[in-house]
């Protein structure tokens, strides 16, 4: 089977300064997309001031009593990051929001995900659907400020589905919940709030007949002595 993926344009929608090697429509590239947006959504604008504001210089083991403050009528500072980026015992910064994702299901819409093949080269087509749940954790050491930064997350979600499905080659984007403010303490009080979602999106692949890769390794273990020992060589990257 090749292994092969092509990500440069125009064969998906790439985000500027995505990493090459992330393909377009994998988990890590789609909660990319939304944390570009988040971080956009918290940036520092004129037009559309909030209270919170994203610093990309901010670092989930910052102290957040070494941060200015919103005394002197600036905003304050909000953290956003992959949550896989972040270990429990380095979260010191808050108000923060983290972006993860829950158990993705390829959903099988075909009998083997089989779609065509194209018989003078072997080649065999494969389709599915995965849903993946995206789940977005709000932190705050205020249960006011927790709600005020989860409602703006919410609403932002729930009112830019329209806009990132046909953008990002979306599925569907389901209505975003909000659950409830409660705290938690991991080292000290701290209040949470979770805002979920689901995106569905199209998986393609291809596979290819690779018949001279499985004859090149049954002359190998017939010229071999022992084929036991073969094996051992390749797993050991003795040969």
């Amino acid at each position: 089977m090749g292994g092969i993926v092509i990500t440069d344009p125009p064969y998906a929608p790439r985000l500027d300064g995505e990493h090459k090697d992330i393909m377009p429509g994998t988990p890590l590239a789609v909660i990319g997309v939304w944390l570009e947006a988040l971080r956009y959504r918290f940036k520092d604008s004129v037009g559309e001031p909030l209270p919170w504001v994203w610093d990309p210089d901010l670092r989930p083991a910052d102290d957040e009593d070494a941060q200015p403050r919103d005394e002197d009528g600036s905003p304050r500072k909000v953290l956003i990051e992959a949550a896989f980026n972040v270990e429990l015992t380095k979260r010191n910064y808050r108000p923060a929001i983290y972006v993860d994702r829950g158990t993705i299901t390829p959903m099988k819409h075909h009998v083997d995900n089989f779609v065509g093949a194209y018989l003078p080269t072997g080649l065999r087509a494969y389709h599915s659907m995965a849903d993946m749940p995206i789940n977005i954790l709000i932190e705050s050491e205020s249960a006011g400020e927790c709600s005020l930064i989860a409602d703006t997350v919410w609403f932002f979600v729930l009112a830019t589905r329209d806009v990132f499905r046909p953008a990002f080659g979306f599925h569907e984007i389901s209505n975003p919940l909000m659950g409830p403010t409660q705290p938690t303490s991991p080292d000290k009080t701290i209040w949470q709030t979770a805002v979920n979602f689901n995106v569905q999106f199209d998986l393609r692949w291809v596979t290819r007949p690779i018949a001279p890769f499985l004859r090149d390794i049954k002359i190998l273990l017939e010229e071999a002595d022992n084929p036991t020992v073969v094996f051992h060589e390749m797993v050991l990257r003795d040969s």
